[in-house]
């Protein structure tokens, strides 16, 4: 190749890069433009008739004043108030939240659009500042979107969802010392919480152990929260492909099909039978497993029947407070067990899961809907609309989780039972 040719070629590559470069550069400026119209800090200022008013300053921005932006002299303590939308740009990218803390300041938080609540370090209003003097927390930055949810597990007072980062996330009631919310760091596999009573939540950690080329992934169990019986004092074996919470008792299901329970033993309800299993779910005081065969085997408390399973084969099965139910291979759903509030009358058609909860029963249609019978006293049967891809009822309410990777919950709102994160 001639010199005029290969020095044409490197002025060609030179040149290319260098517009590539410039391209970065332009695209760099344009992403941190993006993120300056993500952050800035709450304001606020104390008015001469005892009211707050508060707003947003963006980064490098001029300030928003929101509708609904006064904070009233009384208010009760601990209750979350909102202000309007908070504009950047012409777009709504949240809203500001505060509340009066038992000390007599006013805490400030900001709550993005589509996002989770953020709380700053310097967020605390004083009880007594000078009067129209603007005051601000530290920096917030809103930052990307938490990834969706792939699982959910509804309980008692409290429920817990798995991102698709392997992040665990819970929320609800949190029983004072016992810390049932405060799921580790760490990627996990699966959370459980139990159906009824229980206060305390387990999951499976991904773990250097965990073998890639498994047909199931395995981990080490991990459990947090309440454990007066034991029932968060798992194995520190690394085999574990399930696990379920019950109320006072928790059981894992090993790699290679052995069961093993833990906790409270009143009842027999750690007393797994022998044999190679392929799912577990533990209820109150008794538990269920499917045998690789297909058959159902519980065992524990059975005083209204709840551990005495029908024969034949099933794909499925799950336990709930003092019934049961199966999921054949037809998809027809079978219960047995307690039938006080109809929880066991299931409907007719197919379904690809089941769960039962503390008197009552959902079932996922193989369309994505969800339908629940039984008690319904706080609204738990009142399945929110699909289409979804798993459900979990809890004691008094259920959540599902829908194709987007958003958990929608119904039912009891106590301690916000209901409100799910956003994806």
């Amino acid at each position: 190749m001639p010199n005029t040719t290969c020095r044409a070629v490197a002025l060609a590559a030179l040149a290319a890069a260098i517009i590539a470069a410039v391209v970065a550069l332009d695209l760099s400026s344009a992403a941190a433009q993006s993120d300056d119209e993500q952050s800035g800090r709450i304001v606020a200022r104390r008015l001469d008739d005892g009211r707050t008013e508060f707003g947003w300053q963006p980064v490098g921005g001029e300030w928003v004043l929101p509708a609904n932006r006064y904070f009233p002299a009384n208010v009760g303590h601990q209750r979350w108030l909102n202000s309007g939308p908070v504009e950047v740009g012409g777009a709504e990218i949240g809203r500001i939240n505060a509340r009066l803390a038992d000390d007599g300041r006013i805490e400030f938080a900001f709550t993005p659009t589509d996002r989770e609540r953020i709380l700053t370090d310097a967020r605390y209003f004083p009880v007594a500042p000078r009067a129209d003097r603007w005051l601000r927390s530290t920096k917030i930055t809103i930052g990307p979107p938490p990834p969706p949810f792939i699982a959910v597990s509804a309980g008692d007072r409290h429920s817990c969802g798995l991102r698709e980062s392997g992040e665990i996330v819970c929320w609800g009631f949190e029983t004072p010392d016992d810390g049932q919310l405060d799921a580790p760091e760490g990627s996990f596999l699966a959370v459980t919480v139990p159906n009824h009573i229980g206060w305390h939540t387990c999951a499976i950690a991904e773990t250097f152990e965990t073998v890639a080329a498994s047909a199931v992934a395995s981990g080490e169990i991990e459990c947090w929260g309440l454990n007066d019986y034991g029932q968060s004092n798992a194995p520190t074996d690394s085999d574990f492909i399930a696990v379920s919470a019950g109320d006072r008792h928790t059981c894992g299901l090993r790699e290679r099909g052995a069961i093993v329970c833990w906790g409270l033993n009143d009842r027999g309800q750690t007393d797994v039978p022998a044999g190679r299993f392929s799912s577990v779910s533990a209820g109150v005081g008794y538990a269920c497993g499917l045998r690789e065969s297909g058959v159902i085997a519980c065992w524990g408390v059975n005083i209204s029947g709840q551990s005495s399973p029908p024969a034949g084969r099933f794909a499925a099965v799950s336990a709930g407070d003092t019934h049961a139910c199966g999921l054949r291979e037809s998809g027809e759903i079978v219960c047995w067990g307690r039938s006080g509030h109809g929880e066991l009358n299931a409907p007719a058609g197919s379904f690809s899961v089941v769960s039962a909860g503390a008197a009552y029963t959902c079932g996922l249609r193989t369309g994505g809907a969800i339908e629940c019978w039984g008690r319904n006293d706080h609204g738990q049967t009142d399945a929110a609309a699909g289409p979804f891809t798993a459900i979990s009822a809890g004691s008094f309410h259920a959540c599902g989780l829908r194709e987007s990777g958003e958990i929608a919950c119904w039912g009891l709102n106590d301690e916000g039972l209901v409100n799910a994160p956003t994806p």
